[in-house]
């Protein structure tokens, strides 16, 4: 049974990186070679030089892509320089952001500070929000910004909405125009072709030449009452980086911790993929029903709120502990258990934005996360309960594989 069992298994773990795409870690990771299909990278320092002709997707601390991305890119990161043409949507949010080329779709950045290029043509619309952001570039549909300074040397063909602390507009602006500031600060190459709603704590603005057709119109309903705008957004990233270094320092904590055990259940889910599977079903159904049950004892009660506890910090690490264990099977199935550590580690925060990134496909997503959640959950309860009765003798370990 063991040839059938594992295609099985081979086809749900495999599927992530078959549907989508080729996935890379570790301290230092340089993309060479042509990608034909996603690519998803996690590492200290990520450069890309090659052509991505699916998606990019790239978590780590400094990320340089130098070449082109067909689809869309999601970057999270401390340094992100983006020098290749993006054929679709670009989603980035880290320290520092640096936009050079062109994006086929929308850009979606939050940052601390973010600088897009003269070059840059957004196709679509720009949502933009940071500590200080300085656009030189084109956009062809809307533009929204939140930001403690935002320099406009730009194009924008449609709407623009800027709030802030201080605002400088030295470009032109085709649509609507809508501004609130503390301070505006209307640049000589200002040009505003359709009317101004605009508040400002200094009062009216002398808005000069730039006002071509169009009138500005102060507008007290737009008055922003209070906040840090220097901080705004840059939140956003603070909180994406508290969220994926929670995620890797749980994986390293496990590992550390139970590395064995996380190695054994691997074995487990390979050697037995059907019996891990239904363990594991057994698992998430059979603990609420105990709960249950025990709620209804007063002697049960303390246990019943035990088994809660743990049943509901093993569901919000699951992700964390699915990819833990996934990586041990890649290591032990591809590589034979030579991986460091810390290269293990790498692999698993990999798997892990993979899985998240999956659960948002519809059905399809889901699905697969709960079928590697319970093989992996039925993986580990198998080794307890093997642990419990001894270790098997070796006619033992073939008869359980054969059944």
């Amino acid at each position: 049974m063991k040839t059938n069992l594992l295609p099985a298994l081979m086809i749900v773990l495999a599927s992530t990186t078959l549907v989508f795409g080729q996935v890379e870690s570790g301290e230092t990771v340089v993309i060479s070679e042509r990608v034909m299909n996603d690519l998803y990278v996690a590492g200290g320092t990520v450069t890309v030089n090659t052509p991505i002709e699916g998606d990019l997707v790239v978590a780590g601390g400094t990320i340089i892509v130098n070449d082109s991305v067909k689809q869309d890119i999601l970057v999270g990161g401390g340094n992100i320089t983006l020098n290749g043409y993006v054929g679709d949507d670009v989603r980035c949010a880290g320290g520092s952001v640096n936009i050079m080329k062109g994006v086929g779709g929308d850009l979606v950045v939050t940052g601390g500070s973010i600088s897009i290029g003269p070059g840059v043509v957004v196709s679509d619309n720009l949502f933009v929000s940071g500590g200080k952001i300085i656009f030189s570039g084109e956009v062809r549909g809307m533009v929204k910004s939140a930001a403690g300074a935002f320099t406009m040397n730009g194009r924008v063909l449609g709407d623009m909405d800027c709030r802030g602390g201080e605002l400088t507009i030295n470009g032109a602006v085709d649509g609507q125009s809508t501004l609130a500031a503390e301070e505006i600060i209307i640049g000589p190459q200002a040009r505003f072709r359709n009317d101004v709603r605009y508040w400002s704590r200094q009062g009216t603005v002398d808005f000069g030449n730039a006002l071509q057709e169009s009138q500005a119109i102060f507008d007290p309903s737009l008055k922003i009452e209070s906040g840090r705008w220097e901080f705004f957004g840059f939140s956003s990233f603070i909180l994406l980086l508290w969220y994926l270094g929670t995620a890797l320092l749980m994986i390293f904590i496990i590992q550390y911790l139970f590395s064995k055990t996380m190695k054994r259940a691997a074995s487990t889910v390979k050697d037995s993929a059907a019996k891990s599977l239904g363990w594991g079903v057994l698992f998430l159904i059979g603990v609420p029903i105990a709960i249950v049950v025990a709620v209804f004892t007063v002697i049960g009660l303390p246990v019943a709120a035990l088994l809660f506890i743990g049943y509901i910090t093993i569901l919000l690490f699951a992700t964390v502990i699915v990819s833990l264990v996934a990586g041990h099977w890649i290591n032990d199935t591809y590589y034979h258990s030579s991986w460091s550590n810390r290269k293990l580690v790498f692999m698993a925060f990999a798997i892990f934005i993979i899985l998240k990134l999956a659960t948002l496909t519809p059905v399809i997503g889901p699905l697969i996360m709960l079928l590697l959640a319970c093989m992996v959950f039925g993986g580990i309860l198998h080794n307890i309960k093997r642990t419990r009765k001894g270790p098997e003798t070796p006619v033992q370990r073939e008869v359980s594989m054969a059944e």
